[in-house]
């Protein structure tokens, strides 16, 4: 059994592809945010944008966003810091870090990402 992009000790289909498949909805922040870094991992385009909240959703970058997304190797997640984002809240923030090889180069991302719930799920709104 491989482990899942996002880093937790369980099979894709048993973590992340149970949220990209729509078999569950993220129940905290941070699983959101996992679970959006295994789309990109897998470049699924339609997870990520259907997980951005509506008015920072780029709905006009759909081929760059699959672009990019596709020509990178993602190479593992760290999570950071969360704040709130849990079973009753209505805002949270992951902080993580997500390393990548892109062209030959290994490069490092650092987030903060601020996430809000509404209507029954978790949304990405932007991140620093």
């Amino acid at each position: 059994m491989k482990n899942c992009f996002c880093g937790k000790i369980l099979s894709y289909e048993d973590c992340c592809g149970a949220f990209h498949s729509g078999r569950q909805v993220a129940q905290t922040a941070e699983e959101l945010m996992r679970s959006r870094y295994s789309a990109f991992a897998l470049a699924d385009v339609d997870y990520i944008l259907r997980t951005y909240a509506p008015e920072t959703r780029p709905n006009n970058e759909r081929a760059e966003i699959k672009q990019w997304a596709a020509s990178v190797m993602w190479l593992g997640l760290q999570v950071l810091s969360t704040h709130k984002g849990k079973f009753g809240d209505t805002q949270g923030r992951v902080k993580f870090k997500a390393l990548y090889s892109e062209a030959g180069k290994i490069h490092e991302m650092i987030e903060d990402s601020f996430f809000r719930f509404e209507k029954g799920q978790w949304f990405y709104v932007d991140g620093k």
